[in-house]
């Protein structure tokens, strides 16, 4: 799930390794990850728009797109089906997990995260370049789409009512979560899901590398317990699937993340 560097460095050269960088920033930050991509990445990197590759028809962002669209919009990115699929981004492992994600949930057996993005590649003396990789296209097929990884606005009103063994996590930073600073998106108000928990994504990480096992376990088991499904939700489902990922680090596979998570809730439930 999780590589370093060093095993980047020494694998880098084989033709079945695809690398994508996707970097991604909150709205209110005034910063252009494409561009920073262009001007500086690692050697094979194709830039995965997490704002492109998604449904655009949708009034929530970067919702998960339909198959044939990931499928075209994949191929466009140079990935074969049987690719080994390493993920980074800019800042530590922020948004690498959402891609994680939907490439599990569309089937894709070999796709991995890259410990402390590409942080961690300056940090190796890897090599550096600039300018957009030049791509030769392919015609990539999903595997088995695992629904269940998706949890949807009507399910969770479902299992609210009926009470069954969940728990709801909320990855946005303390202070969104408690009401006290306004969320990033325009017309999306404060507050919470009835119910959920916080836990903010940057206490599972440390300089933007993944705590180890024992750690990431011993802060869940806090907040969760051994038999309940758990709903990974943030702001938008960006660092939903951080969370995510930190379950599946530890072997916690009973998860779902809720793509449209405080945005759709907030939209649907407000009037």
């Amino acid at each position: 799930m999780l590589i370093n560097a060093h095993w980047l460095k020494k694998n880098l050269k084989k033709k079945n390794i695809k690398i994508l960088d996707a970097s991604w920033y909150l709205p209110n930050v005034n910063r252009n990850p494409k561009k920073e991509y262009t001007n500086k990445r690692i050697p094979k990197a194709a830039f995965f728009d997490i704002d492109d590759i998604c449904d655009l028809n949708a009034n929530l962002p970067h919702m998960l797109p339909s198959k044939s669209i990931f499928e075209n919009k994949v191929s466009d990115l140079g990935v074969k089906s049987n690719d080994i699929i390493i993920v980074y981004c800019r800042e530590g492992v922020l948004s690498s997990p959402r891609v994680w994600w939907m490439f599990k949930y569309f089937g894709h057996k070999k796709v991995y995260i890259l410990n402390g993005g590409f942080k961690a590649w300056t940090f190796a003396s890897g090599e550096i370049i600039s300018g957009p990789e030049k791509i030769k296209q392919t015609k990539y097929k999903v595997g088995r789409v695992k629904k269940k990884l998706n949890f949807t606005y009507e399910e969770l009103l479902r299992v609210k009512k009926q009470k069954k063994n969940y728990s709801i996590l909320d990855a946005r930073p303390t202070r969104r979560f408690f009401k006290l600073d306004p969320e990033p998106r325009k017309n999306i108000g404060r507050g919470n899901i009835e119910g959920s928990k916080n836990l903010e994504f940057p206490l599972l990480e440390l300089n933007g590398f993944f705590k180890t096992k024992s750690k990431i376990r011993d802060i869940l088991k806090k907040k969760i317990k051994n038999n309940d499904k758990i709903i990974c939700t943030c702001g938008s489902g960006i660092s939903a699937c951080s969370l995510a990922f930190s379950l599946s680090i530890i072997g916690n596979l009973n998860w779902s993340v809720y793509d449209g998570s405080w945005t759709e809730w907030y939209l649907r439930t407000k009037s």
